[in-house]
């Protein structure tokens, strides 16, 4: 009987804890009422020309319209308005096109609604994204953001450059003022420093450039001198099947 009981017991706290867990475990994405997506393509480039697919979607009841800003290089913003019905769901196949009229180049987009009446916060969407070689299955997704970047260092690990692969990084500064990250490349022991590549950044400028540095499975450190969100991705050379890798924050 006493074993019995001890069975029903464990069998219990087993649901307990799976219930508490299940309360108390948050997905890291949510809808919210300002997003950022670090980086954006309607460019040709190396192996053919990429472009930004965007999904966006309205979960709640009520309809309200989604300001995209877009920064290029130069720091230079353009806007536009995307009005979504309650429920509705909006897809690009070339947003930068679709939604800034045709725009060529690259640059960081950021996503924001006004607030309901009150001042609540209640006019939330989500927004899903990568970059596709046009005329191809080949993509790299890309994650929004929900927290603006600092002037902490980062890290963007698992990059590699060789004959089969390229490694591109890039910043988008969120200081407001002229911003400059020295990104270091770093080798698989995290030790040997293998060479350095320094991003100047515009004010709300957005700008990536490709890493020249013989390196597999690597490192790159960032260190900005003011707030910025920084990236890797690394991409397969003969398909352009890509990799993205958000640099993590690191403050001690």
């Amino acid at each position: 009987m006493r074993r019995i009981s001890l069975m029903v017991l464990t069998v219990a706290a087993m649901i307990t804890t799976s219930a508490f867990a299940q309360q108390h475990t948050r997905n890291l994405a949510f809808a919210s009422d300002f997003q950022t997506v670090p980086v954006v393509a309607n460019i040709a480039g190396i192996g053919g020309n990429f472009q930004s697919y965007v999904a966006i979607y309205n979960p709640t009841s009520s309809a309200f319209s989604v300001t995209a800003a877009l920064y290029d290089a130069n720091g230079t913003k353009r806007t536009a308005l995307i009005p979504l019905a309650a429920g509705e769901l909006k897809t690009y196949n070339n947003f930068l096109d679709a939604v800034f009229n045709g725009f060529t180049g690259a640059g960081a987009v950021t996503f924001s609604s006004p607030d309901t009446s009150g001042g609540t916060r209640n006019n939330r969407f989500i927004v899903n994204t990568e970059v596709r070689t046009a005329g191809t299955r080949y993509s790299t997704p890309i994650p929004v953001l929900e927290f603006a970047g600092s002037s902490s260092r980062s890290f963007a690990p698992g990059i590699t450059v060789d004959s089969n692969t390229r490694t591109n990084i890039g910043c988008f500064d969120q200081s407001g003022a002229a911003n400059s990250v020295k990104a270091t490349i770093l080798d698989n022991t995290g030790t040997q420093t293998i060479g350095t590549v320094t991003i100047n950044l515009a004010a709300n400028g957005w700008r990536q450039t490709g890493v020249n540095s013989i390196v597999s499975n690597g490192n790159v450190q960032f260190d900005p001198t003011d707030s910025a969100v920084c990236y890797a991705v690394v991409v397969d050379n003969a398909t352009n099947d890509g990799r993205f890798i958000a640099a993590a924050e690191y403050k001690p």
